[in-house]
C-alpha cells in the first residue's frame, strides 16, 4: 500500500526525484575560469515559445512548463530541469536551486542525440535571440556578430542592463565543434 501512495503522489506531481542531468545538458555543471567571457551590448534576451505559450526567463516556472509539456521536473542537487526533443534539438530548460526558486533561469541546446532524459515534444518549440545566432551558427557569423571573436572551444557572451536598483546579466555560452556552434547555454541572472 505505502509503494501504490508514493507512486501515486510521484505521478501527481510535476516535480519527480532525478540524477544530474546527462549528455550536452550536464555542461550546465562546468564552471570553468578559463573560458574567455566577452561583454557584449546586444540584447540576449531569449523567445521561448512552446506550444501557444510564452515563457520568460526567471518569470516562468518550470512547473509550467512541465505542465504545457505534460513532462516532469528532474530535482538535482544543483539545479531542477527537464528536457524536451524537438525535431532535430534537443532543450534542457534548467532552474538553479539557489536563486531559481523553480524559475527559468537557463537554457541549453544542443542537436539531438539519444540523450536520456529527453521527452519527445511534437507542438511548436522555439528559442530563440533577436539578431542572434544559436545553434550551426559558424565562427565567421560568430565573428560578424560580436566584437571578439570566439576563442578555443568554448566562449561566452555577456551583457548587463540596468533596471532601477537591479542588474540583469544574460549570457550565451557557445560551445564550438568543427567550427560550427554544435551547442549552447542561455542564462540569466538579476541581483539587486
Amino acid at each position: 500500500m505505502k509503494y501504490i501512495i508514493l507512486a501515486l503522489a510521484a505521478m501527481a506531481s510535476p516535480v519527480v526525484m532525478s540524477m544530474q542531468m546527462a549528455g550536452f545538458g550536464a555542461t550546465y555543471y562546468q564552471d570553468d575560469s578559463s573560458i574567455p567571457n566577452y561583454d557584449t551590448s546586444k540584447n540576449l534576451s531569449p523567445d521561448v515559445i512552446i506550444g501557444g505559450n510564452i515563457f520568460v526567463m526567471e518569470f516562468s516556472n518550470i512547473a509550467d512548463i512541465a505542465k504545457a509539456t505534460g513532462v516532469t521536473v528532474n530535482q538535482g542537487d544543483q539545479a531542477s530541469w527537464l528536457c524536451l526533443k524537438s525535431k532535430d534539438v534537443d532543450y534542457w530548460f534548467i532552474s538553479d536551486n539557489e536563486m531559481g526558486q523553480g524559475d527559468l533561469t537557463s537554457i541549453a541546446l544542443a542537436r539531438a542525440g539519444q540523450q536520456k532524459g529527453c521527452s519527445a515534444y511534437s507542438g511548436d518549440l522555439s528559442v530563440s535571440i533577436k539578431g542572434i545566432p544559436l545553434l550551426n551558427a559558424s565562427l565567421e557569423n560568430l565573428s560578424s556578430i560580436f566584437s571578439n571573436k570566439p576563442a578555443g572551444n568554448v566562449s561566452q557572451y555577456c551583457s548587463n542592463t540596468n533596471y532601477g536598483g537591479f542588474t540583469q546579466m544574460n549570457c550565451i555560452k557557445y560551445y564550438i565543434e568543427n567550427k560550427n556552434v554544435g551547442g549552447l547555454v542561455i542564462s540569466q541572472i538579476t541581483a539587486g
